[in-house]
């Protein structure tokens, strides 16, 4: 018996499956300690560009502060001494009076005449209680400013001038130390005394002919003033304390102002 041929047989398809192999717990210890540093990374890089976004405006000031002390005191610095031009007292103040005196506290005081036009010789003389100032060229003064009297005997005298004419100066009726004779001087001057305050932490500025105080600086906790080379130089050293940020320090400022006046050959 004849059987009818088979068919041939194939194998029938299969399917594969492929399944990625997982993490090992080391691995992923290994992959988070690197987020991890790669993080802190970026936050630290962030809060230190908010740290300089906040300092950066805080040390402008401070260093505007400083320039604004350096002109202000090296201007009155370098003039201290600055005497008259003519008459028998002609040459630096310093001569005849300390038209430069640094206290124990800091603080620094300068006198100089200031202009040339308001310079004169008393043509009488000056008791202490007189208020009218005999001269022989009052018209370059001005109502309102501040005047030195003095003689080569050593006596000064700040006073405030009130009223002028051409050969008269009338002067305010505060207390002097001295009595005048015939031929002193008398001319437009500034007398100022720069000190710290530190409780208040501010540079401040006392006019001495009229007794007021101008804040000049804040920020300034200390000042430290030498008078070098015989009286050439005035090295000025300030102290500015920062302003609210944490992340600044307190900027040192020192600098030499040449004082032609004060060193008499």
């Amino acid at each position: 018996m004849k059987h009818a041929p088979s068919c041939p047989s194939y194998p029938s398809p299969s399917f594969v499956s492929f399944v990625s192999p997982g993490f090992t717990l080391l691995e992923l210890l290994i992959a988070t300690a690197i987020m991890t540093t790669v993080g802190c990374a970026f936050v630290s890089l962030i809060l230190s560009a908010q740290s300089i976004a906040r300092t950066q405006p805080e040390a402008a000031d401070q260093q505007q502060r400083a320039r604004m002390a350096v002109q202000a005191l090296a201007g009155d610095v370098a003039r201290a001494g600055g005497g008259l031009d003519r008459g028998a007292n002609a040459g630096p103040l310093a001569r005849y009076l300390p038209a430069l005196e640094v206290a124990p506290d800091g603080s620094v005081t300068v006198r100089y005449l200031s202009r040339r036009s308001a310079q004169a010789t008393l043509t009488a003389g000056l008791p202490r209680g007189e208020t009218a100032v005999a001269v022989d060229a009052g018209g370059g003064f001005a109502a309102g400013s501040s005047a030195l009297v003095f003689d080569r005997t050593g006596c000064r005298d700040l006073v405030r001038v009130t009223d002028v004419t051409e050969t008269l100066l009338v002067v305010g009726a505060a207390p002097r130390t001295c009595a005048y004779a015939a031929g002193a001087s008398i001319a437009e001057a500034e007398a100022r005394t720069y000190r710290v305050d530190p409780v208040a932490r501010q540079l401040q500025r006392r006019d001495e002919s009229t007794g007021s105080t101008l804040p000049m600086l804040d920020g300034v906790s200390r000042m430290q003033v030498e008078v070098l080379d015989g009286a050439r130089r005035v090295r000025i050293s300030l102290q500015l304390a920062p302003g609210g940020s944490r992340g600044l320090r307190e900027l040192g400022v020192s600098f030499d102002v040449m004082v032609p006046n004060l060193w008499l050959s």
